[in-house]
């Protein structure tokens, strides 16, 4: 075993002894509380445990306004709430929604919507309010117009006219209007994001706090939300959706806890309290999976693990701007940023610290599926690390203050990974550990050098990725975090919405090669997905963004 992996069974021994512990007498707590019924999943209005779907959510939400809304926890409950003219299927290609059809003007660049005559928003009244193309109009302007600043704005950003009123246009109540500037491939598939949610109108504009408050046309409502405690979803009984008759969703409720320990939810998901408990972290995935991420043993056989190709680009992203914190920022040296990412082993990240989840991250930004083919990236090169190093004028690190990495407390075992990596080339970092939310504010303000970032495709295109790094999307107003800035990029994103075929992918392709020598970002790995799902829940599968689609699934009495 590699020195890394020594270094790490030593780190992991002792917490694993702890955790076996800990669990058994965990599961004999579970089991009291569930005997005299104040498991957290029963109190939802003495609705019946088999008609609640519940897991547990480590993350805070912000907000759950489509136009605000950026984390996965965020988009998993928006999944819930709202509908957009169409959605995705598990292919991720676009079917019908809130518009039972569409057509298309011969030049590619008007789409006209039929929006369905049966579809409503919550009732906040107790009368539901029927879905409109003025609603439509309302949701996506929002989202396109400068003074919203909503981080999603990079979707309609540079491919429609300058005037929203021509862009979004109602031709009537059920026909809603879209009109860009050039033909693009991506569209469709990004009106099926959860993003472009319509929302109401009226309801929207004058509810003064809408992302505590959120109305949709989704197959559950917001019933009650306790920040950072508790959240409970119920069933919309005006929705419109039905297969073979019968209306969706099956469930009744939706209860979302908000424990920040992973481990205890683990610990609860084990005891049953939760249906699904979704990938692993450092505390017990040596006690859940092997080297090469299958479950152990001891737990095959008592509940199903799904796992999947993952469209999760996990990095490092570097802060570009001139200063950091109002002193000079030598992350702008691109020789330093290669040194850093040539001096990572991911294979051993990979095996040691994920086992076995997902694929090192030796290509570039896009997940080389995507592109069709590998594209040489910066490997695991110590000796090419040092000479990086040497020509960003920081021989063996002399001259180079510490660094600092911002991480969360659930990847802090790989921020000690990525500390020693860089120590063995003479680099010293610190490691700084922030909440998720603090990680956010912070990097969007441009205040971390580097920072922990991840990036889950809204749909399966390469573009989706590019935007990343478009200088139109610098933060907070894009995704575009490192407040990278290349021409050569700029161009050949914007020609990706014109070029089809083979040419599309080869110019994406040349993009990411750019990328890959100027090091905005380190590349991790491209990730996999792990739901473990209790044998009780029918229904729940999973696609390569990994969203929670509830208003299929069904749960039974017994296993």
């Amino acid at each position: 075993m590699s020195v890394v992996g020594n270094l790490h069974e030593r780190f992991l021994q002792s917490g694993k002894i702890i955790l076996k512990g800990l669990l058994l007498t965990f599961i004999c707590i579970s089991v009291i509380y569930t005997t005299f019924g104040i498991s957290g999943c029963k109190n939802v209005d003495k609705v019946s445990d088999s008609l609640i779907f519940s897991y547990n959510e480590d993350a805070t939400l912000a907000t759950l306004d489509p136009a605000f809304i950026k984390s996965q926890s965020e988009i998993w409950v928006a999944q819930q709430l709202y509908n957009g003219l169409i959605e995705l299927d598990s292919a991720l290609k676009p079917k019908p929604a809130l518009a039972y059809r569409w057509e298309l003007s011969p030049n590619n660049c008007v789409y006209k919507f039929f929006i369905r005559s049966d579809a409503y928003f919550h009732p906040a009244q107790g009368k539901p309010v029927r879905v409109t193309a003025h609603d439509v109009v309302f949701s996506f302007s929002r989202i396109a117009n400068p003074s919203t600043a909503s981080p999603s704005s990079w979707i309609f950003s540079g491919k429609i006219p300058e005037d929203l009123s021509e862009a979004f246009k109602a031709l009537s109540d059920t026909v809603f209007q879209l009109t860009i500037k050039n033909p693009d491939p991506t569209m469709m598939s990004l009106l099926g994001t959860v993003y472009c949610s319509v929302v109401p109108k009226e309801m929207a504009s004058s509810i003064p706090d809408f992302g505590h408050h959120p109305v949709g046309s989704g197959p559950f409502y917001l019933k009650y939300w306790e920040e950072d405690v508790k959240l409970v979803l119920r069933k919309n009984p005006h929705y419109f959706e039905k297969i073979n008759g019968q209306q969706l969703p099956y469930l009744e409720a939706v209860n979302v806890d908000f424990i920040k320990n992973k481990q205890t939810a683990f610990m609860h998901f084990v005891a049953g309290r939760y249906d699904f408990f979704n990938g692993v972290e450092g505390s017990f995935k040596d006690e859940l999976l092997t080297r090469d991420g299958n479950l152990n043993t001891k737990y095959k056989g008592k509940f199903n693990a799904l796992r999947k190709p993952f469209l999760n680009t996990e990095y490092l992203g570097f802060w570009l701007g001139d200063s950091l914190n109002d002193k000079p920022n030598p992350l702008t040296n691109v020789h330093l940023r290669r040194a850093l990412s040539l001096a990572v082993d991911r294979a051993s990240l990979i095996r040691y610290l994920r086992n076995g989840l997902g694929t090192p991250g030796n290509n570039g930004f896009v997940p080389p599926v995507l592109l069709g083919r590998n594209i040489p990236g910066l490997a695991y090169s110590q000796s090419a690390a040092i000479q990086e190093l040497q020509l960003a004028g920081y021989p063996q690190g002399k001259g180079l203050e510490a660094l600092s990495l911002t991480t969360t407390a659930d990847y802090l075992d790989m921020a000690v990974f990525l500390k020693k990596a860089w120590a063995d080339i003479g680099v010293n970092v610190n490691i700084d550990v922030q909440t998720g939310g603090m990680l956010r504010q912070m990097r969007n303000k441009g205040k971390l050098g580097i920072f922990r970032g991840s990036w889950i495709a809204d749909v399966p295109d390469a573009e989706n990725y590019l935007a990343c790094f478009y200088t139109r999307n610098f933060s907070p107003n894009g995704p575009n975090y490192t407040h990278f800035t290349h021409s050569e990029v700029d161009k050949a994103y914007e020609r990706s919405f014109m070029d089809t075929g083979i040419n599309r992918l080869k110019t994406m392709a040349f993009a990411d090669s750019v990328l890959i020598h100027q090091a905005p970002a380190l590349v991790l790995y491209y990730d996999q997905s792990l739901r473990l799902i209790q044998k009780r829940v029918k229904g729940l599968g999973n696609d390569a963004t990994n969203r929670l689609l509830l208003k299929y699934v069904k749960k039974s009495n017994h296993e």
